[in-house]
């Protein structure tokens, strides 16, 4: 009979120049054959050299469909349903990383350990306003000190003061140049909207003011902050390491100088200054995010690579159930990919490819270019999705075997011919 079902896939040859092409018995599980090319006219001629091919299993590649096409018309080909979920994983990210921002806002509610943290490193004029609101909510002295961590002496000196004798920290020349900066936006924001107030379009607003289009677009729309949305977001350096270590620190109280010998010890190599920089410039980053983008209201930073879990949110470490709804409410369009993510899984989970084409219609009404891109590569290969649906065939089998490949390539240098490739792949010893 020979070999009837098989799985194909490609592999990087030199340096990622070209590509190869491998093809694997699913029933022996071993190698049946190696070509030093991916075109489809070159892989068509290939399988012909396999008459009796009636299954095949291969990822999303137009190519590769092409040519088992050209080869073996009646074979069925099964797309891998790994890439399929891969490649909408992918669309996700894409729709997160336009979404989010480069540091998310996402509020703390009284109570958990990161309120705590919060209230311990903010400023006095802060930590004022925050028991004062504790207190009017009706919570006890205890309350109070239990939900925020400060000492008694601390909670009964705050609701003794008045908001006159807050004195407000000196402000540093890069806050001075960071409130200015935002004063200008907020003026050019004004600036643009009063155009609008008089009945002006996007594009005569844009020619008046010298501004782009979509710079106009945005000043006038609704969600407009002049905090940039990547603002607080800090580089990698060597406090990186250290960072919630120093902030705790600082909030227990320690001095610089204890704080310095703490991770020096753990091998932070730059200055006691450093330090010192580092958590002002945090304490100002936090006061201006918390005035101006969530109305006074403590609010936790999470970095939006984390963000991306938004599509398994149990895997999301530190963020409660009623924090993740705030997000969703701040970012709608989020909720609304989570949710076709998981109906298409459920979807592929039971074996049900007579409701793809109705996952496809929803798709194409939440207008959501990254999704509409993903479903319009399914229509193009929809015979062979369908049957990555239903069929127990899949690429699983020749991903090891593709790895097996590279071990090869390593041990040769990469300066070997892809002939005595191909015959170390394919020796039993291998």
């Amino acid at each position: 009979m020979g070999i009837t079902s098989v799985c194909i896939d490609d592999f990087a040859l030199k340096k990622r120049q070209r590509y190869g092409t491998v093809m694997v018995n699913v029933e022996t599980r071993k190698i049946v054959g190696m070509i030093e090319s991916m075109e489809a006219a070159d892989v068509a001629e290939w399988l012909r050299n396999f008459p009796n091919i009636r299954q095949v299993s291969r990822d999303g590649s137009r190519q590769y469909a092409a040519a088992i096409t050209k080869a073996h018309p009646d074979a069925v080909q099964v797309s891998d349903r790994f890439h399929i979920v891969k490649n909408l994983n992918e669309c996700a990210r894409d729709v997160f990383n336009r979404l989010f921002p480069g540091r998310v806002t996402i509020p703390i509610t009284p109570g958990t350990q990161e309120f705590r943290f919060e209230v311990l490193i903010t400023s006095t004029s802060e930590k004022l306003r925050i028991v004062k609101k504790l207190r009017s909510d009706g919570h006890s002295k205890n309350d109070i000190m239990m939900m925020t961590g400060l000492t008694e002496r601390a909670v009964r000196k705050l609701l003794s003061m008045s908001d006159d004798e807050i004195v407000q920290g000196a402000t540093t020349v890069r806050g001075r140049e960071h409130e200015q900066a935002l004063k200008k936006l907020m003026d050019r924001a004004n600036h643009v909207k009063a155009f609008r107030d008089a009945g002006m379009s996007i594009t005569k607003i844009s020619e008046e003011t010298g501004y782009g289009w979509n710079t106009v677009k945005s000043y006038l729309s609704a969600t407009f902050s002049p905090v940039n949305g990547h603002y607080g977001k800090q580089r990698e350096g060597k406090l990186a390491p250290y960072r919630d270590k120093v902030l705790r620190l600082r909030a227990d109280g320690k001095k610089y100088k204890a704080i310095h010998e703490i991770i020096r010890a753990e091998g932070f190599t730059g200055t006691q200054d450093a330090i010192r920089g580092f958590v002002t410039k945090e304490q100002r980053i936090r006061r201006d995010i918390i005035s101006t983008i969530n109305g006074g209201n403590p609010v936790e930073f999470i970095n939006r690579k984390w963000m991306m879990l938004l599509y398994k949110p149990e895997k999301i470490h530190g963020i409660s159930n009623e924090q993740l709804a705030a997000v969703f409410d701040n970012y709608p369009l989020a909720k609304t990919v989570l949710d076709l993510l998981k109906e298409f899984k459920a979807l592929l989970k039971k074996k049900k490819p007579d409701l793809l084409a109705a996952w496809m219609r929803k798709v194409e009404t939440t207008g959501i270019p990254e999704f509409e891109a993903f479903i319009n590569g399914l229509r193009l290969d929809i015979d062979a999705v369908k049957n990555a649906f239903t069929s127990d065939l899949s690429n699983g089998l020749i991903e090891g075997t593709i790895n097996k490949i590279k071990v090869i390539k390593r041990i040769m240098y990469g300066r070997c011919s892809f002939k005595l490739l191909k015959n170390k792949c394919m020796i039993p010893e291998y």
